[in-house]
């Protein structure tokens, strides 16, 4: 089953940049230890300050908050406010979600 873990961060511009070598190495450390995770970063569009980490699991368990992301949401805890949420993929032709 493919499933994603959204983790964002509303923080400043400034304060982003400055950790952004020690998350995108926690990063590189995830997508190695972990296979069946693929991993990408996300700025937003209108807001400098807006940072998320997005991790695409390709698993057989069920999609749920992950030991890792849990960490990634714990080391941006302390340059924001975060929100941690996972995601499934929907059918595009029923309004009821299908696990893939």
């Amino acid at each position: 089953m493919k499933w994603i873990e959204l983790i964002r961060v509303r923080s400043s511009e400034a304060t982003l940049r400055a950790a952004l070598p020690t998350l995108a190495e926690q990063i590189r450390e995830l997508e190695s230890s972990r296979p069946d995770v693929e991993t990408l970063f996300l700025q937003h569009a209108l807001y400098d300050g807006d940072l998320a980490v997005v991790a695409i699991w390709q698993t057989d368990s069920p999609a749920a908050k992950t030991r890792e992301g849990l960490l990634v949401a714990e080391s941006l805890a302390g340059l924001g406010t975060v929100d941690h949420a996972v995601w499934i993929p929907t059918s595009e032709l029923s309004n009821t979600p299908r696990r893939i």
